[in-house]
C-alpha cells in the first residue's frame, strides 16, 4: 500500500483526468453522440461506452480520494496472508462462474425446454426473443452481484439476493428496454 498523500495524489489525478476524458475527449472525438436517433429509431452512439468507462474511473477515483483523505496518517498495513489469498480465489471464482453461466444459459435453456419440431431451432433465430435472450443475462447477472457482495458481506442473505435480482432488472430496463437495435450481453456473440 502507498503512502497516503501518494494514493490522494493519485485518486485526484485519476478523478481529473476521468472527467477531462468524459466530458472533453471522448465527445470531441466520437463521431454520434453517446444516445441518438436516426429514423424514429433510438440507438446508442460510438461515445457512450468510453463515456461511461472513464465517469466510472473518475467516480472510482472520487471514493478512492475520500477514503485516503479520512484514513488515519500512521495506520497499519494489514498483511497479504492465507485468509486473503482464498478471498481473491474465490472472488475470481465468482467471476468466472457469471461468465460462464452469462454465456451457456441461454443455449443450455434453449436446448433443454426450446421449442422443438422438424427443424432444430438454433440460439441465433430465438436470441432476440424476450423469453430467451434475458436467461443467460440474468443468470450470470445474478451470480456476479450476489455471489460478489455476499463474499464481501461474509454471509448469504435472502436482502442481498432481492438486492440482486433488482440490480439486474433495473440494468435490463436501462440498456435494453429503451433500445431497438441492442443485444445483452452475450447475446451478439452468437
Amino acid at each position: 500500500m502507498l503512502g497516503r498523500k501518494v494514493e490522494i495524489w493519485i485518486a485526484l489525478a485519476f478523478l481529473v483526468l476521468g472527467l477531462i476524458a468524459a466530458f472533453l475527449w471522448v465527445p470531441l472525438d466520437s463521431e454520434t453522440l453517446p444516445i441518438y436517433e436516426f429514423r424514429r429509431q433510438t440507438y446508442i452512439g460510438d461515445s457512450m461506452l468510453p463515456m461511461v468507462a472513464a465517469v466510472g474511473i473518475a467516480i472510482c477515483a472520487a471514493v478512492h480520494l475520500l477514503i485516503s483523505w479520512r484514513r488515519q496518517r500512521k495506520e497499519v498495513e494489514p498483511p497479504f496472508d492465507a485468509l486473503t489469498a482464498v478471498f481473491f480465489a474465490l472472488f475470481f471464482a465468482i467471476i468466472a462462474l457469471s461468465f460462464v453461466l452469462m454465456f451457456w444459459g441461454g443455449p443450455a435453456a434453449l436446448a433443454l425446454f426450446g421449442p422443438s419440431g422438424e427443424e432444430p431451432v438454433t440460439y441465433r433465430q430465438m436470441r432476440s426473443t424476450p423469453q430467451w435472450k434475458y436467461i443467460g443475462y440474468v443468470l450470470g447477472g445474478f451470480t456476479l452481484v450476489f455471489g460478489v457482495t455476499s463474499l464481501i458481506e461474509g454471509k448469504l442473505t435472502l436482502h442481498r439476493a432481492i438486492s440482486s435480482i433488482l440490480a439486474v432488472a433495473f440494468l435490463i430496463l436501462l440498456f435494453d428496454v429503451p433500445f431497438d437495435t441492442i443485444l445483452l450481453p452475450p447475446n451478439g456473440d452468437f
